[in-house]
């Protein structure tokens, strides 16, 4: 995120990323995943914290963006894990 949280950057037009399920991104030196579904659109850290996958690579499940490397799942707007794994968060 930008240093200033005051800050807006603008990553691209909204049909850019209104037409895909997932999406990487990267802002400065911060990779994103944003996901985008029934409308609404989420941004998680890109990076699995199981062993460093890329999210943003990965697919939905329901409103749970599944890790393409070892199918871990978070929340896509808030960046918990799957139930009964809530503590395994990603930013």
């Amino acid at each position: 995120m930008p240093e200033d949280s005051q800050s807006w950057w603008k990553v691209g037009p909204v049909g850019n990323f209104a037409g895909r399920a997932l999406t990487e991104i990267t802002l400065g030196k911060t990779k994103l995943a944003i996901s985008h579904r029934d409308g609404v659109f989420g941004a998680i850290a890109n990076g699995c914290n199981h062993a460093g996958g890329p999210l943003g690579q990965g697919r939905l499940d329901g409103d749970y963006v599944v890790c393409p490397w070892h199918n871990w799942k978070f929340h896509r707007l808030h960046g918990k894990g799957e139930p009964g794994f809530e503590d395994d968060a990603v930013p």
